[in-house]
C-alpha cells in the first residue's frame, strides 16, 4: 500500500508515470523525502552538503556511516585497511558472506555508494596515520570513532587533530546492547582533559578508556560472561543491537551538530542507555577522570580487569581441530556429567571407528556410590548418551554393546558417514552445568514443563513435579537433613577432601567450593573444618556447622526455585539389570540437556537417595551409631514423601531428583573435565 507521498509523486526527469521504480534515475530529493518532517528542506540540503570523516569502518564506523548516508550526508572521508573475517558477522555492516576478505573500506564505501550514488567519498585504504591525518579531516564538518575500543593511541590523536582543527567529534561504544557516547565541541573539554590518557600505560589507558565512557556501567548488569571481557588481550564482546544503538546516537547527534538545532552536551558531559535493563544516564564531571571519584572507581576497575584476566575459564581442550574424528568426537563427549566430576572412565581408542569405554567402580571406596556403585553406572548411561550426541555432530550413528566377560567395559562403534543428522541437544553438550545458587522463584512455563516429561515418559519413565510453596519447603527440609547426614557422616569426610576445591572458580575434577551458594564467610570456615575430621565433627555436632550450611545449601535454595522434580521406575525393582541403569542414565542425560535448552538450570537432590538407600540395606554398617539413627529418619521422610511402600528402597523406585528453575544470574564458576589427553589409556 502506498503512502499518499508515494500515490501523489510527479514523475521525475526522464521518467514516465509507468517507470518502474528500480529503472528510475537516482533523485536525491525523493530518495531522502522521508526525512523531511523531522528536518527541514532547508537544513536537508545542508545535510548533503556537510562532510564526515569516519576511521575505522568495522563494528561501529561500517554502522555509523551507511546510517549517516540514509540521513542525506553527501560527503565522507572513509578510512580502514582491514578486511572482513567470519568473526565480524555477529555485528558489522558490511559482513556477509558475500563479502568475506574483502577490504572493509571497499564494501563499505559500495553499500555508502549504492545508497546515494552522489555521495563524494574520500577513501584512506591504509587506514589513518600521521601522515594522512591532516588530508583525511580536511574540510570535514564532523569526525566520528568508529576504531576498535582497543586502539587508543591513534583515536587520542585523531580527537587531537580535530579539535585543533576546530571539528566536533564523536565516540559512541557499543556497550552490551546499548551504548555509551561522548561528544567534543570546539572550545568545550577536549578528549585528552577528558580521558586524562597522557603519560599512562597502555593498560592504565584501556581501563581509563572503559570508565571515562562509561561512569554507571550500566550494561555490567546483563554481563553473561565476564571472562570474556579481557583488557589485557584486547578482546571484549559485542551485539549488533549495542553497534546500531550507537549508530543511531551518532546519526542524532550529527544531525544536531550539522544542522546547528537541538542542544548538544558536550564533554565533560556524559551519555549511557542500556535497552536491556531499560535505563538511561546522563551527568556531567567538569574534570573528567581527574575527578577523585573517578580515579577510585579507575583503580578499581583496573583491579578487576586483572582479576577477570588471571581468572579467565581455562581451555580444558588439547585435541586439534584437524585430529582424528574419534578423537574430536570423543572431546566433545568427555563433557558428560558423573558425581562430583569424578570422570570414572577411561577410553580406549581400538580403531578409527571404536572405542572402549573403561568404567571404574570400587566397591566401598566412596560412601556416595550406593548399590555397588549405581550412580556410576547411571554416569555411563549419560556418557553413551553424550557419545551418541557428539558423533552426531559429524554425522555419525552410535552403536554399543557391554563386554561379555566385564560389564565395566563397553565397546562403541561409530556408524558410516551420513548416518546420523546433528541432535537439536549437541550446542548444549558444553554448556550444560550445575547450578546450586539460589533461582528465581517463578514457575515452569507449559512448554519446559511438557518437554521434560515427555522426554523421560518417553522412556519408559515417571516425572514426578513438587512445585508449589509447601511442595518445594518439603523437598527443602528433606535435602536439609540429608546434608546434616552426609555431613556429621566420619566416613564421607575423605570424600568431601577429595572432591570439594578451594582455590579458583575452575577445577578440572571436583567441585569449586564457589559454586556452592556458601557466603565467604562460611567457605572459610568449611576450608579450615576440612583439613580434619576432628575440626568437622566439632563445626558439625558443638557448632551447629551442618544446620548452618542446610540453610544456605538446602532451605533457602529449595524455596527459590521453579520446583523439585523427581525421575522414577513405573514399578520399584531391586534386580535391574545393568542395561536399564545405563537406559536410566541416557535418559537424565536427555532432561538435562532439554532443560538447559529451555533456558533452565538444575541442581541434583541425590543426597537423600544415596543415604536413605543405605539406611535401608540390612547389610551396611554405619561407623556412628547417632549418624545411623539420623540415616533411619531420613529413610522414613524420603519413602513418605515420594509415596513408597515401607519395605521398597527409595534408590530401587527413584532413579534422580533435582531442583530446577531460571538461574538470577550468570554462573561465573564451574567443574570442567579433564583434557582427552588424561582420558585416553596408555
Amino acid at each position: 500500500m502506498k503512502t499518499d507521498a508515494q500515490a501523489h509523486r510527479s514523475a521525475g526527469p526522464g521518467e514516465t508515470e509507468a517507470t518502474p521504480p528500480a529503472a528510475r534515475p537516482f533523485d536525491y530529493d525523493t530518495a531522502f523525502a522521508r526525512t523531511l518532517g523531522w528536518v527541514s528542506p532547508a537544513e536537508l540540503a545542508m545535510l548533503r552538503r556537510r562532510k564526515v570523516a569516519i576511521a575505522g569502518l568495522g563494528g561501529v564506523g561500517g554502522s555509523h556511516a551507511l546510517t549517516l548516508a540514509r540521513l542525506g550526508i553527501g560527503r565522507f572521508a572513509l578510512a580502514d585497511f582491514d578486511r572482513f573475517d567470519l568473526a565480524n558477522m555477529n555485528r558489522q555492516a558490511g559482513a556477509f558472506m558475500s563479502t568475506m576478505g574483502q577490504p572493509k573500506l571497499d564494501v563499505i564505501a559500495r553499500m555508502v555508494r549504492d545508497i546515494n550514488p552522489e555521495a563524494e567519498i574520500d577513501t584512506f585504504d591504509a587506514g589513518v596515520t600521521a601522515a594522512t591525518m591532516d588530508a583525511f579531516l580536511a574540510d570535514a564538518d564532523l569526525y566520528v570513532d568508529g576504531l576498535d575500543f582497543f586502539v587508543l593511541d591513534e583515536r587520542a590523536a585523531l580527537f587531537a587533530k580535530a579539535a585543533e582543527a576546530h571539528i566536533p567529534a564523536i565516540t559512541a561504544a557499543p556497550l552490551g546492547s546499548g551504548t555509551a557516547y561522548l561528544t567534543f565541541m570546539p572550545g568545550s573539554m577536549t578528549f585528552e582533559d577528558y580521558f586524562r590518557f597522557e603519560g599512562e600505560s597502555e593498560a592504565r589507558r584501556r581501563v581509563k578508556f572503559m570508565v571515562g565512557l562509561a561512569p554507571k556501567a550500566l550494561h555490567s548488569r546483563s554481563l553473561v560472561d565476564p571472562s570474556r571481557i579481557n583488557l589485557r588481550d584486547r578482546q571484549g564482546p559485542s551485539t549488533p543491537m549495542g553497534c546500531q544503538m550507537a549508530s543511531a546516537v551518532v546519526g542524532a547527534e550529527a544531525l544536531k551538530i550539522l544542522t546547528g538545532r537541538g542542544e548538544v552536551r558536550p564533554a565533560p558531559a556524559y551519555h549511557q542507555f542500556d535497552p536491556f535493563t531499560g535505563r538511561f544516564v546522563s551527568g556531567a564531571l567538569p574534570s573528567g577522570n581527574a575527578h577523585p571519584w573517578r580515579r577510585l572507581k579507575i583503580a578499581l576497575a583496573a583491579r578487576w580487569a586483572q582479576k577477570m584476566a588471571e581468572t579467565r575459564r581455562p581451555d580444558t581442550g588439547d585435541v586439534a581441530p584437524d585430529a582424528p574424528l574419534v578423537h574430536r568426537i570423543l572431546d566433545l563427549t568427555r563433557w558428560a556429567p558423573s558425581g562430583d566430576n569424578e570422570q570414572p572412565w577411561r577410553f580406549e581408542i581400538v580403531d578409527d571407528r571404536t572405542v572402549r569405554i573403561h568404567v571404574r567402580i570400587v566397591p566401598g571406596e566412596n560412601i556416595y556410590e550406593y548399590a555397588r556403585g549405581r550412580p556410576i553406572v547411571l554416569a555411563a548411561g549419560g556418557l553413551l548418551r553424550t557419545l551418541e550426541i557428539a558423533a552426531s555432530g559429524f554425522n555419525r550413528s552410535v552403536s554399543w554393546t557391554i563386554d561379555s566377560r566385564d560389564p565395566l567395559v563397553l565397546t562403541a562403534r561409530l556408524g558410516a558417514d551420513g548416518s546420523a543428522e546433528p541432535d537439536d541437544l549437541l550446542p548444549f553438550v558444553t554448556t550444560r552445568s550445575v547450578d546450586r545458587r539460589p533461582y528465581r522463584a517463578v514457575p515452569l512455563t507449559h512448554r519446559q514443563r511438557s518437554r521434560l516429561t515427555r522426554c523421560a515418559e518417553a522412556a519408559g519413565f515417571a516425572v514426578k513435579w513438587y512445585e508449589s510453596p509447601t511442595e518445594r519447603w518439603a523437598m527443602a527440609r528433606l535435602n536439609a537433613r540429608s546434608t546434616y547426614v552426609r555431613l556429621g557422616l566420619p566416613e564421607a569426610h575423605p570424600t568431601h577432601q577429595r572432591v570439594l576445591k578451594f582455590d579458583g572458580p575452575y577445577v578440572q575434577t571436583g567441585l569449586p567450593v564457589a559454586t556452592t551458594g556458601l557466603d565467604p564467610a562460611t567457605q572459610r570456615l568449611m576450608r579450615w573444618a576440612m583439613a580434619r575430621w576432628d575440626r568437622s565433627r566439632l563445626l558439625n555436632r558443638t557448632l551447629g556447622g551442618a544446620w548452618t550450611a542446610s540453610i544456605q545449601l538446602d532451605l533457602i535454595p529449595g524455596l527459590q526455585c521453579a520446583g523439585h522434580f523427581s525421575i522414577q521406575w513405573p514399578d520399584p525393582a531391586s534386580d535391574r539389570p545393568l542395561e536399564d541403569w545405563l537406559k536410566a542414565g541416557r535418559v537424565l542425560q536427555d532432561f538435562w540437556l532439554v532443560g538447559e535448552a529451555e533456558g533452565l538450570v538444575m541442581q541434583p537432590a541425590y543426597a537423600p537417595i544415596i543415604f536413605s538407600s543405605h539406611a535401608a540395606d540390612p547389610d551396611h554398617r554405619w561407623q556412628d551409631p547417632k549418624m545411623a539413627r539420623a540415616a533411619d529418619a531420613l529413610l522414613a521422610h524420603t519413602r513418605r514423601l515420594h509415596g513408597l511402600a515401607s519395605d521398597v528402597s527409595p534408590g530401587d523406585a527413584v532413579v534422580f531428583t533435582g531442583r530446577i528453575g531460571r538461574a538470577k544470574a550468570p554462573s561465573t564458576s564451574r567443574s570442567l573435565r579433564k583434557p582427552l589427553s588424561d582420558l585416553l589409556t596408555a
